[in-house]
């Protein structure tokens, strides 16, 4: 499981709300979390952000 997603359980918010809050579908995010495509790295920074982790984590999680 990618980190980004153990973080966003940890912080008990749905999949909805992120994919809202960095302006993306529910899709995208479980694309995201299959590994089946990439975030651009202005998502990247926005959930960083919201998930208050470093970006070299969330980068780590796709590009390792």
């Amino acid at each position: 499981m990618k980190s980004f997603y153990r973080e966003l359980i940890k912080t008990g918010k749905d999949i909805k709300t992120f994919s809202e809050e960095i302006q993306v579908t529910t899709q995208t995010i479980y694309s995201w979390k299959s590994g089946k495509s990439k975030p651009k790295t202005r998502h990247m920074h926005k959930m960083a952000k919201i998930l208050n982790i470093d970006i070299d984590k969330i980068i780590d999680d796709f590009y390792q």
